[in-house]
C-alpha cells in the first residue's frame, strides 16, 4: 500500500469513518459530515486496491495461520484498512 493510501486512510479514521468491505464492496458508516466529498472521491480510487488487498490477506491468514474465515476477515480488516502492514 502507498503511503498516499495510508494517508488516505489515516484521514478518514481522524474523522470517524470506519470501514469495512463486503464481499467487492467498500463499505463506510460516518458521522454527519466527515465524507467530505475530496475523502468520498479518494476512497472510492483507493476501493480496487483496499477490496482486493483485503481478501488476499484474509485467504493467506486463513490459510497460513489457518484461522476460521470470521477471524481471518477481521484481522486482514484491521491491517489494510487501517493502513497498517502488520
Amino acid at each position: 500500500m502507498t503511503h498516499h493510501a495510508r494517508d488516505i486512510l489515516q484521514i478518514a479514521h481522524d474523522a470517524g469513518v470506519i470501514l469495512t468491505v463486503d464481499g467487492d464492496h467498500l463499505r463506510y458508516r460516518a458521522p454527519a459530515g466527515a465524507m467530505t466529498p475530496d475523502l468520498r472521491s479518494d476512497l472510492h480510487e483507493l476501493k480496487p486496491t483496499l477490496v482486493y488487498e483485503y481478501h488476499e490477506r484474509a485467504g493467506i491468514l486463513e490459510y497460513d495461520a489457518r484461522l476460521p474465515r470470521a477471524e481471518a476477515g477481521n484481522r486482514a480488516a484491521d491491517m489494510v484498512l487501517a493502513g497498517r502492514n502488520v
